[in-house]
């Protein structure tokens, strides 16, 4: 009997995730897991990809460099007809994975919106979502969170996306693709989480090279989608 294709693939890109791998796994809820196929793509030096094994998860080792490059690795050797991109640092809580498979049902793309409760106290990471967040108004993107790792597409609808990046503006052309497209995007909340290992292992936030190509990015399709409007 030929094992039963999952309806979902849970991609989770690690490098160096030992800390938090175990968590984001062991928080995955059961009947989500049922209905899935969890797929790690790792180019760890650390314990990740025995842990994340360990726990049940398929382990694909990824030679290339950078984020974008692992998630295409990883739907490329997924199953599901629907994929959902989680962070294995334990800032995105899988138990909302289902409000994402709620979502989408009405979209073409869903973004997990990490957001702190109301008068917390000062996080760094909230506070640096805002730049992006005000580049993105540029284009009338009014997501919370746009360059959120915590993902939900059909896979039909990422593959017609054709996404070039290897690095950490794959989120970005995403949603710059999706506008092209007119796609629908649509958003949940979700806790703000700490980072396991903290916010100092972050490879994204002090990644000062991906955050000016991510602004170019974004100021080039602003210019472009100008001079096209004119056009017509």
């Amino acid at each position: 009997m030929k094992p039963q294709k999952p309806d979902y693939s849970i991609i989770i890109c690690t490098k160096n995730e030992e800390k938090g791998i175990k968590k984001v796994l062991g928080s995955i809820p059961k009947d989500i897991l049922k209905k899935s196929e969890v797929i790690v793509v790792d180019s760890s030096t650390d314990l990740t990809p025995k842990i994340a094994k360990d726990c049940g998860a398929k382990v694909i080792f990824e030679k290339g460099k950078g984020k974008g490059r692992a998630m295409k690795t990883g739907v490329k050797n997924s199953k599901g007809e629907i994929l959902i991109f989680l962070d294995g640092d334990g800032t995105d809580p899988p138990e909302y994975i289902s409000k994402l498979l709620e979502k989408l049902k009405n979209n073409n793309l869903v973004i997990g919106c990490r957001k702190s409760e109301e008068n917390k106290k000062f996080n760094l990471m909230e506070a640096i979502s805002f730049i992006p967040r005000l580049l993105f108004r540029l284009l009338k993107f009014e997501i919370f969170d746009p360059l959120g790792g915590y993902r939900a597409i059909r896979k039909k609808d990422f593959e017609k996306l054709n996404l070039k990046s290897n690095d950490f503006t794959i989120e970005t052309e995403m949603n710059l693709k999706s506008i092209k497209n007119d796609f629908k995007v649509g958003q949940i909340n979700t806790p703000l989480l700490p980072r396991c290992g903290g916010i100092k292992e972050s490879k994204f936030i002090w990644d000062v090279k991906s955050w000016i190509k991510i602004t170019k990015m974004v100021l080039k399709f602003k210019v472009a989608s100008k001079s096209h409007k004119q056009c017509i």
